[in-house]
């Protein structure tokens, strides 16, 4: 079964927004060293299964020119994607109770021990009751879901070249209700955590958000949404390079990803002025 690894994606994204503007370490090199992640919430895992199970499909769809088959994956492919951010949704505003003594909170790291849960849960975890793996924190989820949202945009944009109707009439859907889904996972972010704005922060800010990315107890949106506009430029060079060397690059397809382009620039500059990016002095 899939499992969504974040600490080398968007994890490390956060870990980069919140360091100085200019530094040369890179997220995987951010990320090494890192223990492993811990697992998803299933109201969330289960469906970005789902989404890159059915992604993989569409891409041999495509491969093997089956519209008929094309079409169903693609809807597939939107409707787990939408289900992934719901469930995201919901962790963010019912989060785990956390356990009542405050040793074993702390120790938990900002998750949910195994040994708190049912015992029927707990034994699909681990047959150890004082393994210390908990589910990842609402924050993570969130990240883990904007990942998805980069892989099937990415995977969109690369699949345009060869496609054909009716299959890329069903990629152009799946990208641009990709790209609206985003904005509005962003939007949602922006109304249930608020950004903190920038007179609210004090000089000492910039330590707290250096320290808070190599917290895990401190991780929160304002330390990870600004690493998100590395996903968004990423989309944007694959959309240049695309166009530039694409050989079986139709006239629909040279359209969608145009188009996607413009968008996916707005998107980071939403980004931007809700959370601006570190600048060194």
């Amino acid at each position: 079964m899939f499992k969504r690894v974040i600490v080398g994606s968007v994890l490390a994204a956060g870990l980069v927004a919140a360091a100085p503007a200019g530094a040369a370490t890179s997220p995987t090199a951010q990320a090494s060293g890192v223990d492993a992640p811990p697992p998803l919430p299933s109201l969330v895992q289960t469906r970005l299964t789902r989404v890159e199970n059915a992604l993989e499909r569409l891409t041999e769809d495509v491969d093997e020119v089956n519209g008929v088959h094309g079409l169903v994956t693609a809807k597939v492919v939107r409707r787990q994607l939408a289900a992934a951010w719901r469930g995201a949704r919901y962790y963010i505003t019912h989060p785990p109770a956390p356990p009542a003594d405050d040793a074993r909170v702390h120790s938990a790291r900002n998750g949910v021990r195994v040994r708190d849960l049912a015992p029927k849960v707990r034994a699909k975890i681990t047959q150890d009751e004082d393994d210390a793996a908990v589910i990842a924190d609402p924050v993570t989820t969130a990240m883990a879901v904007f990942d998805e949202f980069h892989n099937v945009a990415s995977t969109g944009i690369e699949l345009t070249d060869g496609a054909r109707v009716p299959v890329l009439d069903a990629i152009n859907k799946t990208v641009f209700l990709t790209l609206d889904r985003r904005d509005k996972a962003i939007a949602d972010v922006r109304t249930l955590v608020p950004p903190v704005p920038p007179e609210a922060e004090d000089a000492s800010a910039a330590s707290v958000r250096a320290k808070a990315a190599q917290d895990d107890d401190a991780l929160t949106f304002d330390v990870t949404m600004p690493g998100l506009t590395l996903f968004l430029d990423d989309e944007i060079q694959h959309i240049d390079g695309l166009k530039s060397d694409a050989t079986d690059l139709r006239p629909g397809g040279s359209r969608l990803l145009t188009k996607a382009r413009a968008q996916i620039a707005r998107t980071k500059a939403q980004i931007n002025v809700n959370w601006p990016p570190e600048i060194e002095d």
